[in-house]
């Protein structure tokens, strides 16, 4: 009997034990040893981070007898839901994907073409968000906790690591993701593959010369990568040894982070002179000094940016204060990418700036202040609206075309039975060249009924700037004039010759020509004293 009642007692100890084993991480138990500046986020990353909140409780209480690593741990976690990974892939009008591997053409030229083909099959393709991974609903503990583990490593270990304030370390050294590619083990292959360029020297700055060498003999740039929109992992990185401007960021944001620098991409939205957009590096020095580099390309020091640059931002891991997105009430919404606070303007440590007031008369509340590219405006930064009538645009970079626009729903359609609201730039002042003395120079907005024109012949010899597309022989071209808030035909005219003229102009106007038939690419420009002068 005894034996009996012993057998039942040890069950039951080993039940009791069991039951506190395995008993359930809570974030109510966990709550108080989180640092109170990351408390209320990380409580908020938990609940929206529903099946997947056991994960990152595993990673709060991995560390909550390490005050150092668990505020690291928090930082991740309460900055968590504004990341995570976005495939985007071509679709056609039905939604389905088109397959192209930008790895089977030699230029973007090529793909495009293949494209243009495509669609005379498929109809309109387009680029397409198909699926998005939050970091917050899908990360491991497993993953986190061995990255938060490496990224001390070298912290603790490093001797210019050791240097960084605790705050840069945060910001640019521990983050486990560049932008919104999928993450991978990248800390430990870069540790361990560049661990001779790390241990041959004790400079930041001479390190990063030596990885960045040797990184562009692994990865670097190549045009056809434009037509492949989502950030490549590392895995695809090393397969393909190509990308495209962002995927060459990430991969010396990988390569010298795991080697404890501090490194981040700086990036313009939209050129202001030309289509497209741009990233690019920048290192931060233990002594606070930043220089901008080209990952995989070229080195700190001997980086060169163009001089027109309207906008310039940092990425963050964390949030920016003051932001349109934590100012902006829900109902309404902002132009792409500029409703998060995932950035700091950092315009003024690259080109001259100017703040400049608008006068306007709206009902809105935010105003937008837009580049033109890609042959339309595309508003880059935006101001608060006082009493109805006065806007300012804070560092704004000089000796660029802008113009004042609001965002606005103009229709709305219906997707999957529900009805969604369509936003369109809506122009809300004349534009505006702010000289290289920072001084606004308006257009005229005017009728052209009202305005005086000048008889006097004028020429163009390309139709674009930066890709500098050549007049064509027997192409039509339309000539555009910006008038009462849009652009207006002026004329037709057919190319006779490698140049095209003009008999007459209005002056403090802006233009753009259009070729018929070709993806546009016009640039705007001026003409003063029958010179023509681009933006």
């Amino acid at each position: 009997m005894m034996k009996l009642v012993t057998f039942i007692l040890v069950l039951l100890i080993l039940f009791i034990a069991s039951c506190s084993l395995f008993k359930p991480y809570s974030a109510k138990d966990i709550e108080s040893s989180i640092p109170i500046e990351y408390r209320e986020k990380v409580l908020e990353t938990l609940d929206e981070a529903g099946d997947n909140q056991k994960e990152l409780l595993k990673v709060l209480y991995h560390y909550k007898n390490d005050p150092q690593k668990l505020e690291a741990a928090s930082f991740l976690i309460a900055y968590m839901p504004d990341h995570g990974y976005a495939n985007v892939a071509l679709v056609d009008s039905l939604g389905e994907k088109v397959p192209l591997n930008v790895m089977d053409f030699e230029t973007a030229q090529e793909v495009q073409t293949h494209i243009d083909f495509l669609e005379k099959e498929l109809g309109e393709l387009q680029y397409k968000l198909i699926e998005k991974r939050e970091d917050e609903k899908t990360i491991t503990a497993d993953y986190l906790i061995n990255d938060i583990d490496l990224a001390f490593h070298a912290y603790e270990t490093l001797p210019w690591t050791k240097q960084y304030s605790w705050e840069d370390f945060k910001e640019y050294i521990l983050p486990y993701r560049g932008s919104s590619e999928p993450i991978s083990n990248w800390r430990r292959y870069f540790w361990e593959e560049f661990a001779d360029l790390r241990d041959s020297t004790n400079d930041a700055l001479e390190l990063a010369f030596l990885v960045n060498d040797r990184a562009r003999k692994l990865f670097t740039f190549k045009d056809v990568f434009y037509y492949h929109p989502a950030d490549q992992g590392l895995e695809d990185m090393l397969k393909n040894g190509y990308g495209r401007c962002e995927d060459m960021t990430n991969f010396a944001i990988y390569a010298m982070r795991a080697n404890g620098l501090a490194i981040t991409s700086d990036y313009t939205p939209y050129w202001p002179d030309r289509s497209n957009n741009h990233a690019w590096n920048s290192i931060v020095l233990p002594d606070g000094e930043v220089i901008p580099f080209m990952g995989s390309e070229a080195n700190p020091g001997s980086y060169n940016l163009q001089d027109r640059i309207a906008k310039v931002y940092r990425k963050l891991f964390s949030q920016e204060k003051g932001t349109l997105e934590q100012l902006m009430p829900d109902s309404l919404k902002a132009p792409p990418w500029l409703g998060y606070s995932n950035f700091r303007d950092v315009t003024n440590k690259y080109v001259n700036v100017s703040d400049v007031k608008v006068n306007v008369d709206t009902e809105e509340l935010f105003l937008y202040i837009a580049v033109y590219n890609d042959n339309k405006w595309n508003p880059i930064h935006w101001g608060e609206v006082v009493d109805n009538n006065s806007v300012t645009f804070t560092a704004m970079g000089r000796d660029i075309a802008y113009l004042p626009v609001s965002y606005e729903v103009v229709d709305t359609i219906v997707v999957d039975d529900e009805e969604k609201p369509q936003y369109e730039v809506i122009p809300a002042a004349a534009p505006f060249i702010l000289t290289t003395e920072g001084i606004p120079e308006y257009f005229d907005n005017s009728p052209f009924a009202g305005r005086e024109k000048i008889n006097q012949e004028f020429s163009m010899h390309k139709t674009g700037h930066g890709r500098a597309n050549k007049i064509k022989m027997d192409s039509t071209y339309t000539w555009f004039a910006w008038a009462e808030n849009d652009w207006e035909v002026l004329a037709d005219t057919t190319a006779a010759s490698d140049s095209l003229v003009f008999e007459y102009y209005y002056p403090n106007s802006l233009y753009k020509v259009e070729e018929e038939c070709l993806h546009p690419d016009p640039r705007i420009f001026t003409v003063e004293d029958g010179e023509v002068i681009f933006w």
